[in-house]
């Protein structure tokens, strides 16, 4: 098991907790880190089974839950019911552009939204811990294929 901050942060917790580091919690933990982007639950569960590791459903819930309460993954909630998570490495800071349409997640960094959080928590004096800031829309995509549409039902006669 390699040494990182992260790492370090999870088994921490875990002891803290009066949690043991299982197998399944390692392999769950290296799994997510492996992986470059956004991924659900059960994604994360065939990803880890395809490779061989065993866990069952209600172990990887619990465990992304516990990765979460310990700040090493975030869980986005995207719509109403779906929910994306990603490893979170110290230091590093991102947003989200969320299509609504199609699902499709777009990380960015903007250092003139990062300067107004920071003057804003400095005018009221506020010492900041997270920050999450997620725009949900419609992708380039998506946007062109609904604006389209009207135009193709109504050359085709389809009254709405």
């Amino acid at each position: 098991m390699a040494t990182n901050p992260e790492r370090e942060r999870f088994i921490r917790y875990l002891r803290q907790k009066g949690l043991r580091l299982t197998r399944e919690r390692t392999g769950l933990f290296d799994e997510i880190f492996s992986l470059h982007g956004h991924i659900d639950a059960d994604e994360l569960l065939r990803s880890m089974q395809s490779r061989g590791i065993k866990t069952s459903r209600a172990t990887v819930y619990r465990s992304l839950e516990l990765l979460v309460e310990c700040g090493v993954v975030r869980k986005h909630q995207l719509g109403s019911t779906r929910h994306l998570y990603e490893h979170v490495h110290v230091g590093q800071r991102h947003d989200h552009l969320f299509c609504r349409e199609c699902g499709r997640v777009v990380e960015f960094v903007s250092p003139g939204i990062e300067a107004m959080q920071n003057e804003i928590c400095r005018a009221h004096g506020f010492e900041p811990h997270v920050h999450s800031l997620q725009i949900t829309g419609l992708c380039r995509d998506c946007a062109a294929r609904s604006a389209a549409a009207p135009a193709a039902e109504r050359r085709i006669g389809i009254a709405r």
